[in-house]
């Protein structure tokens, strides 16, 4: 019985729907408690827990509410009358708990909280033992969370995000990753429409005239975020099994779903999947844990892709990806998919037992789907994508508003802020760090006893610390050295010198928080460092790594002579920062051809966190610059671009300065540029295609090319059907993609726009209009944003809101929500000012309709800000708005510190004296 789904819930539901017609109509539950019970505005109590959930649901895609009937079993530890479970705009017609063996009885349900907590009272307490609540209620699809709807091509869909907080807005429940509990779910739907949920379809049933009702197989033990269904006139695509292997004795069914007459693109990642799930297979040693594997590509949705057990959902761009694509999109969805296929392990079948593990999920994921990609395709450098993604973090952990990798949530408004850089990007960077210092094969050993002795349940940090200390050779160091990345905030930063004045040589290590010019955080703190470093003698090149702590330290160093020089950070694996005594640093720069690519990127970290700390000045950095423009690495050449194209906006250059700063950008990456040609040749890697898209971005924007812009922008009209090849010649109208490398597209199509006129934006328009393709909208959307006249940007707002509106997922794009390089908007001050007034004025319609992301809004509005005034005003202008938004007080406290920050290193850098190298 508790393995299949009883009849009893079917028929509960629809005696709801039959006896309740006018079921809308009954009052919603009352949002008083009694003043002497606390909330649980973090966790619940666990004094009742659920051993099976059975939600039943009915759904119009055409209509813009749903009905549902729920069934909880339960177990109650202790006599209670009141029960507290989380529901939030739902309407609830009824509700009863029948204690087994006993008589129902009837259960007052209030809204207790506006995070969504209800309180189910009882007239006489529950005793000790089973027993079942059962709940109808109807609810308002919701924005891009929950259950909600979409329309795509005309036709209208539903589809849902659970995590973190959208199941309450869709069934009542006890809505917690540490409630983890096998579900039934049943759909009753128009005849019409498909319908498709995480397990196997067991039977379709007749319901009421023109409506039928899907049965879907039990689940694993699963918490509430992970469910998932969807409705609609999907394309369901059939794929080839995937075949039984080593570790999995089974086939298993594999299905695409897309909008009607979409099925068709998902070829190319439905033939990739099978080596993906193959791969993290054997990586685990443990079959995939459920009974099919469907893909869903969402036409809007909010993150890129949900790890839903059996029923992952993409942003469409991601699954329709194939071998035409822009290289960046298809190596984003390839790490994309990985990704979520880990998390099949890493969240679903072993899963948080609350949010401030939340890292358990993403960080994981993030560093397994670099592992896996770069297995299965060679010279991807995914590798580098990981370094990237560690520095960046970096430079987010720098801040004093930044949070611990396991940060303590006790109320539910800040989960969301979990959902960020340090979460994904420093776990994963700090995962890495131990691998390499652990031992792969050792690490894995920890990965697969952890997940063995978890699964199907609940896990925390301490539990997989222990498993990978265990693996490890210092078990009890390992362990110490792990919680002192998980539980403080910032970056360490290694004040490092080569001292060969003993009999043997030694690094003198001082460490300390690193922080930037004007920061208000402490420099105090102490990491147990894994610490590998590198350095040359005359035998060739050694390494060592060790455990490092204490404020101060001496390393020895197994050399045989006085090294002619030093790498602190061996590989580029150490989640920390570094700077050399002066003659140490001299003699690595000196090597620098010494280094692997790894390590030359965190040669130019070096360079770039002293610029932002005040400590190296813009003549060293502009050296520096011209230097590392020619390393082999893309991300290595291009990484002090960022700031060079801050001294353009916030530094006040003179005019000869900042055209003599762009010629040495143009002299700096102009032969690198030319050597690649401007469009691809044959034979050539996808890394030159990137190199040659970066390139091309460096050019146009912060060198400001004056013939590449000209150049892109004609293209850009061709593109746009506005003028034949010779450029005299009236185009047609038509969109012509062939125009144009689809690695070039988005930066053609912006500077036609930054460069063109209202028939640029016109002719935007109406192919953002025709296009049902999120890629294409992506593109021509992000140029729609670039008009610089304010006519065209009024108009351009009048696209957020209304009945013909852009999706949710786009409207931070047409806000011009900063995306790769380009500062065009924030040059121009009554553009960037017009767009914060309009922000402003619509706040409250906008935070409404892209919830949970409202407090996005903050930052995008913060674009360009660098006055301590300026930061001032947003804190006041902003604090109460997002007081009560879903990480809203975090992402507000970071907007308002990175324009205190910019302020403070415009200061110190502004009167300083230059001249280019």
């Amino acid at each position: 019985m508790c393995r299949q789904l009883s009849r009893s819930i079917v028929a509960f539901m629809a005696a709801a729907f039959v006896a309740g017609g006018a079921i809308g109509t009954t009052k919603s539950p009352s949002t008083s408690v009694a003043p002497t019970e606390v909330v649980p505005k973090g966790r619940l109590p666990r004094n009742v827990v659920p051993t099976l959930a059975a939600v039943s649901l009915r759904i119009d895609p055409a209509q813009a509410r749903f009905m549902g009937a729920v069934r909880l079993d339960v177990k109650v530890a202790r006599p209670t009358r009141t029960i507290w479970l989380h529901g939030r705009e739902l309407n609830v017609t009824r509700a009863t708990i029948t204690p087994k063996g006993g008589p129902p009885q009837r259960l007052q349900v209030t809204s207790a909280d506006v995070s969504g907590v209800l309180r189910l009272r009882a007239d006489k307490p529950i005793g000790v033992g089973h027993a079942r609540i059962e709940l109808t209620y109807d609810a308002p699809f919701g924005q891009l969370q929950g259950a909600y709807r979409v329309k795509a091509a005309g036709e209208n869909y539903v589809l849902t995000q659970m995590e973190a907080q959208g199941a309450r807005n869709t069934f009542p429940g006890f809505d917690e990753p540490g409630f983890k509990q096998p579900w039934n779910i049943s759909l009753t739907i128009p005849d019409g429409s498909q319908g498709v949920a995480n397990t196997r379809l067991l039977k379709t049933l007749p319901a009421q005239v023109g409506w039928k009702t899907l049965v879907f197989a039990t689940t694993e033990p699963l918490p509430s975020y992970l469910i998932a269904f969807a409705v609609g006139p999907w394309d369901i695509v059939d794929a080839t099994p995937l075949a039984a292997n080593a570790v999995r004795s089974r086939p298993l069914p594999l299905r695409g779903i897309a909008p009607r007459g979409q099925g068709a693109r998902m070829r190319y990642m439905l033939e990739r999947t099978g080596e993906t799930l193959a791969a993290e297979e054997a990586y685990f040693g443990i079959a995939y844990p459920y009974d099919k594997l469907d893909l869903l590509a969402a036409p809007d949705f909010g993150p890129g892709a949900m790890e839903n057990a059996g029923l992952i959902v993409y942003r469409d761009q991601l699954m329709y990806a194939d071998e035409k694509s822009p290289v960046k999109l298809r190596r984003t969805a390839h790490g994309t998919h990985a990704h979520e296929l880990s998390h099949q392990w890493f969240g679903d079948l072993v899963t948080m037992p609350w949010w401030d593990d939340l890292w358990l999920n993403e960080a994981f994921a993030s560093w397994m789907a670099v592992k896996i990609v770069d297995e299965l395709q060679h010279g991807r450098h995914g590798d580098r994508y990981l370094l990237e993604s560690s520095l960046r973090a970096m430079g987010q952990d720098s801040l004093a508003s930044t949070r611990r990798i396991r940060e303590p949530i006790t109320v539910s408004t800040d989960i969301a802020s979990a959902f960020d850089g340090i979460t994904y990007d420093k776990g994963g960077a700090v995962l890495a760090m131990f691998e390499h210092y652990i031992g792969a094969d050792r690490f894995r050993e920890g990965i697969r006893s952890y997940l063995r002795r978890h699964a199907k349940g609940n896990a925390t940090s301490a539990d997989l610390v222990a498993a990978l200390a265990t693996a490890s050779e210092s078990p009890a160091a390992v362990r110490e050295a792990f919680a002192s990345f998980l539980d403080q905030p910032g970056v360490p930063m290694l004040q490092v010198a080569v001292d060969c004045s003993g009999v043997a040589p030694t690094l003198k290590l001082e460490q300390q928080r690193f922080t930037p010019v004007g920061s208000s955080v402490s420099t105090a703190g102490e990491w147990q460092i894994p610490l590998c470093v590198r350095w040359g003698e005359e035998r060739g090149d050694r390494s060592q790594c060790t455990l490092v702590s204490g404020r101060s330290a001496t390393v020895p160093l197994k050399a045989a002579s006085c090294p002619s020089w030093v790498m602190p950070s061996a590989g580029g694996y150490g989640y920390y920062r570094f700077a050399l005594a002066p003659a140490d640093a001299a003699r690595l720069e000196e090597n620098f051809e010494r280094l692997d690519e790894r390590e030359q990127r965190v040669y130019a970290d070096s360079v770039s966190s002293a610029f932002s700390a005040g400590q190296l000045d813009v003549q060293a950095y502009l050296r520096a610059a011209a230097k590392l423009a020619r390393a082999p690495a893309r991300e290595t050449a291009t990484a002090l671009v960022d700031q060079l194209e801050w001294m353009l906006l916030h530094l006040p250059l003179t005019a000869a300065q900042q055209q003599a700063l762009r010629d040495m950008v143009r002299q700096s990456y102009g032969p690198r540029l030319s050597a690649l040609a401007t469009q691809s040749q044959p034979g050539e890697t996808d890394d030159d295609r990137l190199m040659r898209s970066e390139l091309l971005e460096v050019m146009a924007y912060v060198g400001r090319d004056p013939e590449l812009r000209a150049s892109l922008a004609a293209k850009g009209r061709r593109m746009l059907g506005l003028q034949m090849a010779d450029e005299t010649t009236p185009g047609d109208g038509k969109l012509h993609l062939d125009a144009v490398e689809p690695d070039q597209l988005g930066l053609t199509l912006r500077v036609a726009m930054e460069d063109g006129d209202a028939r640029v934006f016109d002719a935007l328009l109406a192919h953002v209009t025709a296009s049902q393709d999120g890629t294409l909208r992506t593109q021509l959307l992000r140029a729609v944003a670039g008009a610089h006249q304010p006519e065209l940007q009024e108009r351009s707002r009048r696209l957020l809101l209304g009945p013909d509106a852009v999706r949710i997922n786009e409207i931070a794009l047409v806000l011009g929500e900063r995306r790769g390089r380009g500062t065009e908007l924030a040059e121009d001050p009554v553009v960037r000012q017009a767009a914060r007034d309009w922000i402003d004025t619509h706040f409250e319609a906008l935070a409404a309709r892209i919830t949970p992301y409202g407090g996005r809004l903050a930052k995008i509005y913060a674009n360009g800000l660098c006055r301590t005034a300026d930061a001032d005003a947003l804190q006041t202008r902003f604090a109460e708005r997002l007081r009560q938004l879903d990480g809203g007080p975090r992402t507000l406290a970071q907007a308002v510190e990175g324009v205190r920050l910019c302020a403070a290193l415009q200061a110190r850098h502004q009167g300083s004296s230059w001249q280019l190298p």
